[in-house]
C-alpha cells in the first residue's frame, strides 16, 4: 500500500499536459463568455502556457521555504465511518541560512494514532506528517527546477519521491511506478481523451477574473476505464497563476480500492504564491494492509515573505 499511496498521495499538478496531442484541442468546450472573448483567447496558446507554468510547483516550494504558521487537523475513521482517532497540531515554521525547521504543539488528540514506540499506525498519517510537518531541519530553496530533470536515487524511497513529484506536477503522464493504474493516469493522451469532457470557462473567483479548466470523466463509460474522475483548476486570467485546484481519483478492482479527493487553495501576496488551504479525504483498501479512511485539513497563515 505504501508505494501506491506515496505516489498518489498529493497528485496536484502544475503542468497539465504531458504531450501535445491534437485530439485534446478538438475535445475542449469553450463556454459563451470565453467564446465572446475569443479575439484575445487561443486554445493552443492557453494550453502551451499551462504546460510552461511553474506557479503551482512554486507555491509548494514556497510553503517549505517561508516562515509561517499552520493548523493541521487529521481524523481517522473506522469501517462504519465513526471517528476512531484524531489529532490537531499548531505549527510554527522558521527559516535561517536556507534551512527550515518547525515547532509543533499538539492542541488535542484522541484514539490511538501511534504505537507505544511512537510509530504511526496508519500510512496516510505517516505521509501527512512527513510531507507537511517534518521533525528534522531541512535545506530549502525557492529555485525552480524541472521535475523530469531532477536526479533520482537508486533506493525505492528515492524513486517513490520522484514519482510523487511527477504526479504532483506532471499528472498527464504515464507514471510507471503506480502498478496497474499508471497508464490510466495519462488523462490527456489520445487513448484517454474519449473518456473525458474538457471545458474552459471564464469566471469570477474571489473578485478576480479567471479561467477555469475542468476535466470530468464521462459517466457513460465503465468505472474502471478511468482513475481521475474530476480535475478542476482556476487560473488568474492575467498571470495564469493557479489559484485553486481540486480533483478526485477513484479505482475499484479485486487487488485494491481507493477513493481520494484533494482541494488546494493558493494565495498571492507581494507577488509570491503560497498554499493557504489544503484539504484531503481518502479511502484505501489494500490486501494484507489495514483499511484506512482519513481526512485532513491544513490552514496556513501569517507568512513572512522575506527575501
Amino acid at each position: 500500500m505504501k508505494s501506491i499511496l506515496t505516489i498518489l498521495f498529493i497528485c496536484i499538478s502544475f503542468s497539465l499536459f504531458a504531450q501535445e496531442d491534437e485530439k485534446i484541442y478538438g475535445s475542449i468546450e469553450l463556454d459563451t463568455l470565453t467564446i465572446l472573448a475569443s479575439n484575445e483567447f487561443d486554445v493552443k496558446t492557453f494550453i502551451q502556457r499551462i504546460k510552461d507554468d511553474t506557479t503551482f510547483y512554486q507555491a509548494f516550494k514556497n510553503l517549505r521555504y517561508y516562515p509561517h504558521k499552520a493548523i493541521g487537523n487529521l481524523w481517522v475513521y473506522n469501517k462504519r465511518e465513526k471517528e476512531k482517532a484524531s489529532e490537531k497540531v499548531d505549527v510554527t515554521q522558521h527559516l535561517k541560512d536556507n534551512k527550515m525547521w518547525q515547532n509543533h504543539k499538539t492542541i488535542s488528540a484522541t484514539g490511538k494514532l501511534r504505537t507505544k514506540k511512537g510509530e504511526y499506525r496508519f500510512t496516510t498519517a505517516e505521509m501527512y506528517y512527513n510531507t507537511f510537518f517534518p521533525v528534522d531541519t531541512i535545506p530549502v530553496s525557492t529555485n525552480m527546477t524541472k521535475v523530469k530533470e531532477e536526479p533520482v536515487g537508486n533506493s525505492k524511497k528515492s524513486k517513490y519521491k520522484h514519482d510523487i513529484k511527477l504526479m504532483m506536477f506532471n499528472p498527464g503522464e504515464d507514471i510507471s511506478g503506480v502498478p496497474i493504474v499508471g497508464k490510466k493516469m495519462s488523462i490527456f493522451d489520445d487513448d484517454m481523451v474519449q473518456y473525458y469532457d474538457y471545458k474552459i470557462s471564464l469566471i469570477n473567483y474571489n473578485g478576480i477574473e479567471c479561467y477555469q479548466f475542468s476535466c470530468i470523466a464521462k459517466p457513460e463509460f465503465k468505472e474502471h476505464k478511468t482513475v481521475t474522475k474530476t480535475l478542476v483548476t482556476v487560473f488568474n486570467k492575467e498571470t495564469l497563476a493557479v489559484l485553486k485546484r481540486e480533483y478526485t481519483m477513484r479505482y475499484n478492482s479485486i487487488l485494491f480500492q481507493f477513493d481520494v479527493s484533494i482541494n488546494v487553495i493558493n494565495e498571492v501576496k507581494n507577488g509570491i504564491i503560497h498554499p493557504q488551504l489544503i484539504k484531503y479525504k481518502g479511502y484505501w483498501d489494500i490486501p494484507f494492509k489495514r483499511q484506512e479512511t482519513i481526512t485532513f485539513t491544513i490552514k496556513n497563515s501569517d507568512y513572512k515573505l522575506i527575501d
